[in-house]
């Protein structure tokens, strides 16, 4: 016995000093190791140690903020059967000498800094049943001999950089359960073999480069109950095979480009719960088996081509809670039988050209939430009674062909956010029960037959950011009460009745952004008082009764991107107040009575683009000489007035001018013979008694910009100038709005805050809970004890919506928080609170900025964030310290990576994201200086039905598209813009705004000295370490790169995927050698779907 416990004691001895050693090797600085310490020789007791018969058998060291490296001499332990150092900071290579721990079973890293390929000796550990390598930086193959690994059950490498294809040897694994894959970069088929995995239970090899059709040997897996295939390049048809698959509960193929019918087979599916086809090219019916799945809670076969009618027997499937089949070719009716599926909370048939009537019985569902079917042919009367027995969130049936009255009932349970109703032919009144909805933000029911006026209780709606009223009969007086409104930001009443004057309490409105009164019968003043709506960026009181002198505090309104105030009665002086708006890209004073002169002031609006139009008023004096400096103006309108003197000779050098309209005037002189006025009719300058035309060659008919006769060539200017009149007229206040939740935000005082990372199995939806549940972790007041109270010393940046801190936790991480303005201080904070936790939420991606969670306490909303070390390339960039950014190299790795980002938004988010807010200051570095995009307070989902309104205007200032000016509509090219902007700053180190006298904007400043014929190398930044030649070709071709993102047409500019195509070729190009991205900077657009996350 004496000598038994000799043995034992100094078997602990071995192992306490094997374990001090392998502690030796990691940094631990929260203490969690402590126990581990040579006073105690049995370390059965320490923190993560657990023993068999006094041996030390399982080191689980999970979520310990350890660092340093993983060192091999664990592998003494003889007997260890498990070691989890999963969830810390260890780096380094994996070491090969584990293949030494002879009887490991569970070998568990994950989300770690591993970087490294993997060691061929570690899949000679015959007794391994558990492989977790995931969320590393490992690269390289995986090789052939994993096939020797005989007892592996499960195999989890998703997160990584591997590349190549899977090897048929997997096959070999009889025992293999789980395969987690995704979020890599293989490529090649996936291969038949494995089939020969006969246990396989999860499949998962989303978010890859595979591609070919699937193998008809996968119906062989028998036991596989999730096969998860999403976001490949899988092409093909969908076997019919796949029926066999009996187990089968999850069929995720979304995201590829798989083609043909969708198999009846499918139908055999009876366990299937969730079938997600979308975003693929099927075609053909959707199947009458599908009816067979019985056990189906979420359907979506949106974004394809399917045509026929909407299968009868999708409702007769009890449990389900999801249909999307949105943006297909449907036709028919939508079934009577949805009215029996009492489980369905999400029903969106949008886009697509559905007829009939919407069936009653819908009605009747107890649990919808959210009811979508914009976009078709539809007809006949909203059901009268929907919203009485269901708690609608979302409701967009616009852009049919309803009639009727609005029912009395769709915000019964107060709790209706989304009403959009637009684009009909509905009659009456506004139903009293939605002038008291206060859970409405946005209430869309413009162009309809609708009459009545505004009510004065319409102050109740506190949470209304948009109202949309427009193309209506709506009549009466604007009631002085929508001053009350403080959330609102859109207010669109135009072509309606409504008389009487603008209120003064119209000055309340301190968010509004857009404001359009326009063809209606308003008379009187417009008010001073207008000036106080500071965020104003659109104002339209054009085709109303308005009289009197303009209000000089219109020139305080900075932000405002487009003024009309033509055909109205306006007298007096135009004040030269308005010289102020340097944003003002569009100007409509025409059909007035203004007098005077023209405000010399107004050369200073060298923002305008679209139009300057003071046409048809009493204005008198010379044209001033200082409209020349209006550099990017496209049409100038001064005709019918009683102007004189000559025409300056600058306004003919104006290099965008394509319409000029001085008729009618008193002008002498010579029309300047310049090639910008050589391409203006010359019935633009008729009526003026004084003036020449063109000299002694006016019979010659000159030439056009490409040789053609100027009649050839107004015939296409007479066609703009249409053109823009039609916009101008038709365009008017376009949506911007953006909803994006649907559910109450979680309180946390006393309570976590929700985490964002145990949603991988969970499918999709658009409220929040389908993305947040809460789990333990901080509370409300270790927040405020991490920032010192939200202390100015813990701010490390600010923006619109709100200021960001850096947290130091008692766990000792850091975090960043971003605390949203309170609704005293700022935007509508629920919607851009909203719009960033549902968009951030659902992406996964090694070049977006991982949100951690969300906080809502009181009045403050918080978003936690991963913390960036080295802050925003803005900030490194413009710094007059020191930046990492003298290598010309990491600049391009950087560029590359927020490109990546972008287009992982653009094309691979579900719904699709553009982030409308793209400059240096959104790009947030890491430690290792890699790229992450963030900051979504404006990220529109261009496909959500209910984006078609957005909540702010896009962009900053700089970065702004140009058309985004006058068609306020946002698209993918908005951002390829904005990217090409920050392009320009890596290249040359300046800011998107100079002053004037230092060349202005970013984009005329390169694109005037390019023009000058200036070498590429003296536009380049000084700063940069440039040595090579081939440095100088690179950076060139990167320049005629940006120059093509920031085209003035979004037609000539490329897509993202077109981007990053052209900066690997500009890096292959100016050098063969193995310089362009690593592994670290992949150039695949893989990450987790917009929409739904499951395991991969």
């Amino acid at each position: 016995m004496f000598c038994l416990n000799v043995l034992v004691a100094g078997a602990l001895n071995e192992d306490v000093r094997i374990l001090l050693e392998f502690k030796g090797s990691l940094s631990d600085p929260d203490n969690n190791l402590h126990s581990w310490n040579s006073f105690d020789s049995s370390p059965c007791n320490w923190t993560g140690i657990s023993c068999s018969e006094s041996e030390v058998t399982s080191i689980n060291l999970y979520d310990l903020n350890l660092s340093g490296s993983l060192s091999p001499i664990i592998c003494n332990l003889p007997r260890l059967l498990e070691l989890n150092v999963s969830k810390n900071l260890i780096s380094g290579p994996i070491p090969e000498e584990l293949a030494s721990c002879i009887s490991l079973e569970i070998l568990d890293i994950c989300t770690n800094k591993f970087h490294s390929m993997l060691p061929l000796k570690l899949f000679n550990i015959s007794t391994l049943r558990k492989l977790s390598l995931c969320e590393n930086y490992i690269f390289g193959e995986i090789p052939v001999e994993i096939g020797k690994l005989a007892s592996l059950e499960e195999l989890v490498i998703y997160g990584n950089n591997l590349t190549g294809s899977i090897p048929g040897s997997i096959g070999d694994l009889k025992r293999l359960q789980v395969i987690r894959a995704g979020l890599n970069f293989f490529s090649g088929p996936v291969p038949s073999e494995i089939s020969g995995c006969e246990s396989l239970q999860i499949l998962g090899l989303a978010q890859n480069r595979l591609e070919g059709s699937l193998p008809r040997e996968i119906q062989k897996l028998q036991n596989l109950t999730s096969l998860i295939l999403w976001q490949n390049f899988l092409s093909g048809e969908i076997p019919a095979e796949i029926g066999n698959q009996s187990n089968l509960e999850l069929l995720a193929l979304h995201q590829n480009s798989l083609t043909g019918s969708i198999p009846g087979e499918v139908g055999k599916l009876t366990r299937l719960q969730r079938l997600y086809l979308y975003r693929n090219e099927l075609n053909g019916s959707i199947p009458n088996e599908i009816g067979n799945c019985t056990s189906a809670i979420e359907i979506d076969l949106s974004e394809n081509h399917l045509s026929g009618n909407i299968p009868n027997e999708l409702g007769q499937i009890p449990n389900l809670q999801l249909i999307h089949l949105f943006e297909n070719m449907l036709q028919g009716s939508i079934p009577e039988v949805f009215g029996q599926l009492n489980q369905l909370q999400k029903l969106d048939l949008s886009i697509n050209s559905l007829t009939g009537k919407i069936p009653i019985a819908l009605q009747d569902l107890p649990n919808l939430v959210d009811l979508q079917l914009f976009d078709n042919n539809l007809e006949g009367a909203i059901p009268p009674l929907i919203g009485v027995n269901s708690n609608l969130s979302i409701v967009d049936i616009s852009a049919n062909k309803l009639v009727g009255t609005i029912p009395r009932h769709l915000c019964k349970y107060q709790n209706l956010m989304f009403l959009s109703l637009g684009s009909n032919k509905l009659s009456g009144n506004i139903p009293h029960g939605l002038k008291v909805c206060e859970s409405l933000v946005q209430l869309m029911l413009g162009d309809n037959q609708l009459t009545g006026s505004l009510p004065t209780d319409v102050h109740k709606l506190q949470n209304l950011s948009s109202l949309e009223l427009f193309e209506n009969r709506f009549s009466g007086p604007i009631p002085p009460e929508i001053g009350n409104l403080s959330n609102l930001e859109r207010l669109l009443l135009a072509d309606n009745y409504f008389f009487g004057t603008i209120p003064v309490e119209i000055g309340n409105l301190v968010h509004l952004v857009a404001f359009n009164v326009s063809s209606n019968r308003l008379s009187g003043y417009v008010p001073r008082e207008l000036g106080n709506c500071l965020r104003l960026q659109r104002l339209d009181v054009s085709r109303n009764g308005f009289g009197g002198p303009l209000p000089t505090e219109l020139g305080e309104l900075v932000n405002l991107e487009l003024l009309k105030l033509s055909d109205n009665s306006f007298s007096g002086e135009i004040p030269g107040s308005l010289g102020e708006l340097h944003r003002l890209t569009e100007l409509q004073m025409g059909g007035n009575s203004f007098t005077g002169t023209i405000p010399l002031e107004f050369g200073q609006l060298t923002a305008l683009q679209i139009a300057l139009n003071m046409s048809h008023n009493n204005l008198t004096g010379q044209i001033p000489d200082t409209l020349g400096e209006l550099q990017m103006l496209e049409s100038l309108y001064l005709n019918d007035n009683e102007l004189v003197e000559e025409i300056p000779a600058s306004i003919g050098e104006l290099p965008s001018l394509l319409v000029c309209n001085l008729s009618n005037n008193n002008l002498i002189g010579t029309v300047p013979d310049t090639p910008t006025f050589r391409r203006i009719d010359p019935s633009n300058f008729a009526g003026n008694r004084g003036l020449h035309v063109w000299g002694p060659e006016e019979s010659r008919p000159p030439t056009g910009p490409n040789g053609t006769t100027r009649t050839s060539w107004m015939k296409a200017g007479s066609s703009r100038e249409k053109i823009v009149s039609i916009i101008s007229v038709i365009i008017g206040f376009t949506s911007l709005i953006f909803i994006v939740s649907i559910c109450r935000v979680f309180k946390c005082q006393g309570t976590s805050f929700t985490s964002l990372e145990e949603d991988q199995m969970k499918g999709p939806g658009n409220v929040l809970e389908n993305y947040y549940f809460p789990k333990e972790g901080f509370t409300y007041q270790d927040l405020l004890e991490a920032t010192g109270n939200f202390s100015e010393t813990a701010v490390i940046g600010r923006g619109a919506c709100g200021t960001v801190y850096k947290a130091m936790m008692s766990d000792g991480t850091s975090i960043a928080v971003k605390k949203l303005k309170s609704r005293g201080e700022g935007a509508t904070v629920d919607t851009s609170f909203r719009a960033e936790i549902l968009t951030l939420g659902k992406i996964r991606h090694r070049n977006i900025v991982k949100l951690y969670g969300f906080c809502h306490h009181q009045d403050t909303n918080l978003l936690l964030y991963e913390y960036m070390e080295n802050g925003s390339l803005g900030e490194q960039l413009h710094s007059s310290k020191r930046s990492y950014l003298d290598d010309w190299n990491i600049r391009y790795r950087i560029a590359l990576g927020a490109a990546e980002g972008l287009c992982y938004l653009h094309y691979d988010c579900k719904p699709r994201i553009i982030h409308r807010d793209i400059k240096s200051n959104n790009i947030l570095l890491d430690e290792l200086l890699q790229a992450h995009v963030g900051d979504f307070g404006l990220a529109k989902l261009v496909d959500f039905p209910y984006s078609k309104s957005m909540s702010a205007v896009a962009g900053s200032y700089g970065y702004i598209a140009p058309e985004y000016a006058y068609t306020m509509k946002v698209t993918e090219k908005c951002d390829i813009y904005s990217f090409g902007v920050v392009l320009l700053e890596l290249i040359t180190g300046r800011t998107p705004v100079q002053p004037l006298e230092q060349g202005g904007d970013l984009v005329s400043w390169v694109r005037r000295l390019v023009r000058d014929g200036l070498q590429m190398c003296e536009i380049f930044d000084k700063r940069l370490e440039i040595s090579s030649k081939r440095t100088i070709d690179e950076m060139s071709l990167f320049l005629k790169i940006a120059l093509f993102c920031t085209s003035a047409s979004p037609y000539n500019r490329p897509t993202m995927k077109e981007v990053i195509a052209m900066m690997i070729d500009a890096k292959e190009v100016s050098s063969s050698s193995p310089g362009s991205p690593t592994s670290e900077t992949p150039l695949d657009k893989d990450a987790p779907s917009g929409t739904y996350r499951y395991i991969t």
